[in-house]
């Protein structure tokens, strides 16, 4: 296969936009890269050609186009499995760890004890963490390079499931904010996230009309916006704070989430077992309907350790 194929795309192209981003100019990416002003221009020319359009917009500095805000996010992405791979499989790569995944949409006072607990002195191995959308700790599981992972709403995981339980959801909005009856419905919400498919599905399901009132990718910003009384949002309990409150009344019942802790297939379940006991008995709701090997999630409630126990792990 030639070198110039345009069904490929040369890593070194993206790294070199994803430095000038980082750097701010093609002058200081060219010094991080090692190589020369024309090199860089000449990387940038190219990645124009192979997807058909301009990355950077002309005669507005460093500025991305839509293409390129597109380009951009699967670049970093695509250097980050270089680097993932050579990491773990590289002539260099360090011994093997433990590899935790956790969603991207648990707040930081969640985050804490589990990150305190799983690196405590009395866990044998060391262990890492990696927190991002629920998707992409599917894939990261299925590929192992994440071994155990808590996901939400996975759509046919690979793995194992060894804790399994339903994950409320609620509306949520600002104290000061009042629904008012009949009128369109602010919604706060970012296309793509589980809360705004919900959201949408329930909402135009229930013939309630709706805008949106606040848009933005990172939930923190989203979380703020409900507290400050744009709008309202579907949340997952655990996630209110206690600038927001729970939405009594007037907008449709929103469902409850399946969710559980996997492990990669080929993971081994005995040397994982401290880890995956202290993941459940951080995560898993106190009285939960668990199930165990994708069995429906029913029946009598269960204790986290019990459903370990179980599963002889």
């Amino acid at each position: 296969m030639q070198r110039y194929d345009s069904r490929i795309i040369p890593i070194e192209l993206l790294r070199t936009v994803v430095a000038i981003i980082d750097t701010g100019s093609y002058t200081k990416a060219a010094e991080a890269l090692g190589l020369t002003q024309p090199a860089i221009s000449a990387h940038v020319a190219r990645l124009d050609g192979l997807l058909g359009g301009n990355i950077f917009a002309k005669g507005r500095g460093i500025t991305l186009t839509e293409r390129g805000i597109v380009a951009m996010r699967y670049a970093r992405r695509m250097l980050s499995m270089n680097a993932e791979l050579l990491a773990f499989a590289g002539p260099n790569s360090a011994p093997r760890h433990p590899v935790i995944g956790l969603p991207n949409w648990l707040r930081y006072r969640n985050l804490i004890p589990i990150f305190q607990r799983c690196s405590a002195s009395g866990i044998e191995q060391r262990v890492s963490f990696r927190c991002d959308r629920t998707e992409r700790l599917a894939d990261a599981l299925n590929l192992g390079s994440v071994d155990t992972a808590y996901l939400t709403n996975a759509i046919n995981p690979s793995g194992i499931v060894v804790a399994e339980w339903l994950e409320p959801m609620v509306w949520v909005k600002g104290p000061k904010f009042v629904l008012t009856p009949g009128a369109p419905v602010p919604l706060v919400s970012w296309p793509g996230t589980l809360p705004d498919q919900v959201a949408v599905e329930r909402l135009q399901a229930n013939g309630t009309h709706f805008f949106i009132a606040f848009s933005a990718s990172d939930l923190a910003s989203r979380l703020a916006a409900v507290a400050a009384g744009f709008g309202v949002m579907p949340v997952f309990s655990r996630v209110i704070t206690s600038e927001m409150e729970i939405v009594p009344e007037g907008l449709p019942p929103l469902p409850e989430i399946r969710a559980g802790i996997f492990v990669r297939k080929g993971g081994d379940l005995r040397k994982l077992r401290p880890l995956l006991r202290l993941l459940t008995e951080e995560l898993a709701p106190p009285s939960s309907q668990f199930g165990a090997r994708h069995e429906p999630v029913t029946g009598k409630a269960k204790s986290a350790i019990s459903v370990l126990d179980e599963f002889h792990i």
